[in-house]
């Protein structure tokens, strides 16, 4: 299937093939990452199906969370019938808020609004996720050996995804390497200079303050 995908989806005459139905996404975001992010972002407007596709491998990444943290950590089976709608609800709106925010800064760097095409590229970065439930399996399969074996395969799919996910940036707005970096490192570094301003103030108070 997939080289020949690879290479017409490549075709600027028909730069949608590649990502024709969810297979086909799945397959080309997963391994042909560079190839697949470029040729989508070649048009003004990705096709609507591409959309739909980000989406829901956002809600499925997101639902699939609570039944992996149950057979992990075990629980209430139960739970899982209002865990689910609610964790694809807030992977919904982290992924919006996210891929706004880190669009936002893009935007700032480069002047280009692309934010709806980042958004969704961001969406598709999310795939590697769905390796979790077979990861799970591999821990309970081979006992001790299975824990320290999921860890490492857990550490390169969050590896995996954060590649895809700065693929999705570097792509969608043209950057080089290290303006993605720094777009990357920019809500951080921003947070810790928050977090150090209010601490300072709060110290401020409390010195001011009788003892």
């Amino acid at each position: 299937m997939n080289a020949t995908i690879a290479e017409e989806c490549a075709n600027p005459e028909n730069p949608e093939f590649g990502c024709a139905n969810a297979l086909d996404t799945l397959y080309n975001t997963l391994f042909h990452p560079v190839l697949t992010f470029k040729t989508l972002t070649e048009t003004e407007t990705l096709p609507g199906r591409v959309y739909f596709h980000a989406l829901c491998a956002v809600i499925l990444v997101s639902a699939l969370a609570p039944a992996v943290q149950l057979a992990n950590r075990g629980g209430d089976a139960v739970s899982l019938s209002w865990a689910i709608p609610l964790s694809a609800i807030a992977g919904v709106l982290a992924w919006a808020f996210t891929g706004l925010c880190t669009g936002l800064l893009s935007f700032a760097f480069t002047g280009n609004a692309r934010i709806a095409q980042f958004l969704t590229l961001s969406g598709l970065a999310t795939l590697p996720w769905l390796f979790l439930g077979p990861i799970s399996l591999i821990k309970f399969g081979l006992g001790p050996v299975g824990s320290g074996l999921a860890i490492v395969c857990a550490m390169a799919t969050w590896l995996w995804s954060v590649y895809l996910f700065g693929m999705a940036l570097i792509t969608t707005y043209r950057m080089t390497i290290e303006r993605a970096l720094i777009v990357l490192a920019t809500p951080l570094v921003a947070l810790l200079f928050l977090l150090s301003w209010i601490l300072g103030f709060v110290d401020n108070i409390r010195l001011l303050s009788p003892s």
